[in-house]
């Protein structure tokens, strides 16, 4: 079954949320912080678990991974509870150094 939902956590941020699951259990999911910086939507940071492994990429002003950091010990439910918990507890910071990293461009 698939699931999906995005959900405002701030004026100009919000988490979109896909996932799948099979017999109760998560099978693929993508959590994304989307963040509008000067008028524009811009992809911040991704979790996901393709590849097999649950992961985070931290998303440069292009839209292109520049930093990838593996989930090893975490389940694929997991990987998606924290995903989302990252995002709500640190946004904040993500957008701020997206903006500085906007700025440097």
């Amino acid at each position: 079954m698939d699931k999906k939902y995005k959900r405002a956590i701030s004026e100009e941020d919000s988490i979109a949320v896909r996932f799948r699951t099979y017999m109760g259990k998560v099978i693929h999911y993508v959590v994304r912080l989307e963040c509008v910086i000067r008028g524009k939507r811009y992809g911040v940071m991704r979790f996901d678990n393709a590849h097999g492994r649950p992961h985070r990429h931290t998303l440069g002003t292009t839209g292109r991974t520049i930093d990838k950091v593996w989930y090893d010990k975490l389940s694929y439910s997991e990987g998606l509870t924290e995903a989302i918990e990252d995002i709500e507890n640190n946004y904040e910071f993500y957008r701020e150094r997206f903006i500085k990293w906007l700025s440097e461009k």
